[in-house]
C-alpha cells in the first residue's frame, strides 16, 4: 500500500529567493525533505551554501547568487537558472525582502527605495521572468512572502506594510492573468517570526510585542511559514490561486 501526501514535491524544481537565511532558509529545508529539487537564491554565496549544507540530499540543489535590486535583469535570470537545472520550473517562494521602520515625517525617496525595490519591484519581474515562455513546465506555483503587516497598522511602517499589502492585489490580478497558462499565484502572510529581521524590529521598536506570548500563539517559526510555502506550491491547493494565506499565531485577529 503506497502512502498518501499531496504536499509531495518529488520531481518539481523550485526557486527559492532569501534562500540564504530565515524564512527563505527554512522553506528551503522544507521543500528539500518533501523531495523537491531546490535553486537557492541570495546575495552571498557563502550563506547560501550553508543552507544547501542543511537540506535533505544537498548535492541535488543549486546554489545561485543573485542581487534582485537589479530588477531589469530577473527575466534573463530566471531563464538562464532554467538552463542551467536542465528542467523547467515548477515553483518559486520569493522570500527576500527588505523590512525596517520609518515615520511619515523622515520618509525620503532613498528608503521609500530601500523597501519597494525588493519587496514590489522584485515580485513585479520575477513574475514576468516566471511565467516567460519556457521558463515554467505544464504547471507553476508563485507564493510572495507578504507580511501581518499589511492587515494591521503600526506606527513607522507605512512603506514597509504598504508595500507588503500592494502584493495582495498583485497576487489576484496575476492569477487572473497566469490562470490560463495554469500558474497560480498566492501569497503567505507571517505574522511575527524568528528571524533576524524580528531581532532588528525589537530593537527598533522596543516593548512592541512582549504581549505576543500572552494573549496570542507567541512569535512562530521559519519552518511553520516554510510549511505554509510547501502547501501552496504542492497539488494540496492545485484548486487555490490569487489567495493570501496568513500565518501569524493568532496576531491580526
Amino acid at each position: 500500500m503506497t502512502s498518501y501526501n499531496p504536499l509531495q514535491l518529488t520531481g518539481r524544481l523550485c526557486v527559492v529567493t532569501g534562500a540564504s537565511s530565515g524564512i527563505g532558509r527554512a522553506t528551503a529545508v522544507v521543500l528539500s525533505k518533501l523531495g523537491a529539487r531546490v535553486v537557492l537564491s541570495g546575495r552571498r554565496a557563502d550563506a547560501l551554501e550553508e543552507t544547501r549544507a542543511s537540506m535533505e540530499r544537498p548535492e541535488e540543489h543549486l546554489s545561485e547568487p543573485f542581487d534582485l535590486s537589479d530588477v531589469d535583469a530577473i527575466p534573463e535570470w530566471l531563464k538562464a537558472v532554467r538552463a542551467r537545472a536542465g528542467e523547467p520550473l515548477h515553483g518559486l517562494v520569493h522570500s527576500a525582502g527588505m523590512g525596517g521602520s520609518s515615520s511619515i515625517r523622515a520618509m525620503n525617496r532613498r528608503n521609500i527605495d530601500h523597501l519597494l525595490v525588493p519587496n514590489l519591484h522584485a515580485s513585479l519581474m520575477l513574475l514576468r521572468g516566471f511565467s516567460a515562455k519556457g521558463v515554467v513546465g505544464e504547471a507553476g506555483a508563485i507564493v510572495m512572502l507578504s507580511s501581518a503587516a499589511a492587515f494591521v497598522g503600526t506606527k513607522g511602517l507605512v512603506v514597509y506594510g504598504g508595500s507588503k499589502g500592494a502584493l495582495h492585489s498583485i497576487a489576484k490580478s496575476a492569477a487572473e492573468e497566469l490562470g490560463p497558462k495554469r500558474i497560480r499565484v498566492n501569497c503567505v502572510a507571517p505574522g511575527y517570526v524568528e528571524t533576524p529581521m524580528l531581532a532588528q524590529a525589537q530593537d527598533e521598536l522596543p516593548g512592541q510585542f512582549e504581549h505576543l506570548q500572552k494573549q496570542f500563539l507567541g512569535v512562530i517559526s521559519s519552518e511553520d511559514v516554510g510549511v505554509a510555502c510547501a502547501y501552496l506550491l504542492s497539488d494540496a491547493a492545485k484548486s487555490v490561486t490569487g489567495t493570501v494565506l496568513t500565518i501569524d499565531g493568532g496576531y491580526t485577529l
